[in-house]
Formats: structure tokens, C-alpha cells, sequence
């Protein structure tokens, strides 16, 4: 059988509860052997936001998988620095897990800008993609996607919450999309309420939070 990863990137500023549910429950429910969580360098998508290191993002993403055996942080992207671009990403891990099925794991709200994404159609050629449900998005808006075309039902349906799980063949990979349990929790949130002295418990990790205090992130 061949092994399938699947591939959480992001700037995980910070990481949250919301991630590491997210990404239980694709690991089940694709039955994948792990997930690889990646922190970006610099994102090419977000210029403003407060963000501090990439080794600190990368200490707290550690910390918040640590005791889950099917959970694995990765530094490619620190390591190779500069723009974090998917392409680069997916095209090195293919590298090094060779015969390996990679499964890059997305919100919905980011895979509806796909097609503004460096080098968008080699990178969908190189792995499967997971659209994950999120809150105040919609299935039914991909459907102005040429790929994406013939897929209208299936979207509604995701939409109503009809179907939990629906694939679209899309050239040598498909992209499976998955209505999953959604936690109202953001990294923004989580940055504002540090700002602002309240509360950031059960948003996020003891570990992770603990972090975030001592190294005075987000202040």
C-alpha cells in the first residue's frame, strides 16, 4: 500500500486548537500516516500581520504536537528561506519521501484563490489536495472553476450538509473535499486578545500559550 502525507502548511501565527483538530480529522478520515505540519518563512499571501519569527512559530507548532506519534513538525521551508511558495515545498517533499502519496491540506477560503497561487497548476499536478470546510465560506463558490466544472450538485450538497465528503478528479490527482466539525477559533483572535490582556485559554495548547507569554509574542 502506498503511503499517503498529508502536508499542513502555514504562518501558524499562532498555532491553534482549531489546526490541530482540523488535522485529526483529515489523518482519520483519509487515513493518512501522518501529517506534516510546515511553517512558512516569509507567506507570500500575508505582508501585515504581526509575525514573529520563523524559529518561534516553529518552537510553538512543535510544542502543540508534541505526544501525538502521527504528527511531525518539518523546517523545509525555514531552511530554504526566502517565499514560502507551495510549489517548491510539494516538488522538495517528493523528493525526499519518494513513492509517497502527498496530500496538501487547505481551508476552503484559501483554495478559492488557488488560481492567484505561484505556479498553481504544476503544484496541482504534483499532489492531492483536501478542502476543508470553513466557517462564512462556501463549496458552491468553486464552481466558477474551469476545474471545477460538473461539480455544482455535489457542491450544494456539501453546502446543505447532505455529503460529508465528496472527490473531483482533477488531471493525475483529485481533490477531495471534507464538510469537517469547525471551530470558531483564528490566529487573529488569539493575537488580539494577547494585544488586549484577556483571556487566550483552551484556544490553543497549555504549552503553546505558555510560550506566548513568556517570549511577551503579540503584546
Amino acid at each position: 500500500m502506498v503511503n499517503r502525507i498529508g502536508i499542513l502548511g502555514g504562518t501558524f501565527n499562532p498555532i491553534h486548537n482549531g489546526h490541530l483538530a482540523a488535522a485529526e480529522e483529515v489523518l482519520n478520515r483519509l487515513r493518512l500516516e501522518r501529517v506534516l505540519f510546515i511553517p512558512s518563512y516569509i507567506p507570500p499571501h500575508k505582508k501585515e500581520e504581526v509575525m514573529p519569527s520563523a524559529v518561534q512559530r516553529f518552537e510553538m507548532v512543535r510544542l502543540a504536537i508534541y505526544g501525538n506519534v502521527r504528527f511531525q513538525t518539518s523546517d523545509v521551508e525555514i531552511k530554504r528561506g526566502g517565499k514560502s511558495y507551495a510549489i517548491d515545498t510539494v516538488a522538495e517533499l517528493h523528493n525526499a519521501y519518494p513513492g509517497t502519496e502527498l496530500y496538501f491540506i487547505t481551508g476552503l477560503d484559501s483554495f478559492i484563490e488557488i488560481q492567484t497561487w505561484h505556479r498553481w497548476k504544476a503544484l496541482m499536478d504534483l499532489c492531492h489536495f483536501v478542502v476543508i470546510s470553513r466557517n462564512r465560506h462556501h463549496f458552491a463558490d468553486l464552481h466558477k472553476m474551469d476545474f471545477m466544472m460538473g461539480t455544482e450538485e455535489a457542491l450544494d450538497r456539501l453546502d446543505r450538509g447532505d455529503l460529508a465528503h465528496a472527490e473531483v478528479p482533477c488531471g493525475a490527482s483529485f481533490i477531495c473535499l471534507e464538510t469537517i466539525p469547525l471551530f470558531d477559533i483564528s490566529s487573529t483572535d488569539i493575537r488580539q486578545r494577547v494585544k488586549h490582556g484577556v483571556s487566550i485559554k483552551y484556544l490553543l495548547p497549555d504549552a503553546v500559550e505558555n510560550y506566548i507569554i513568556i517570549n511577551k509574542l503579540y503584546v
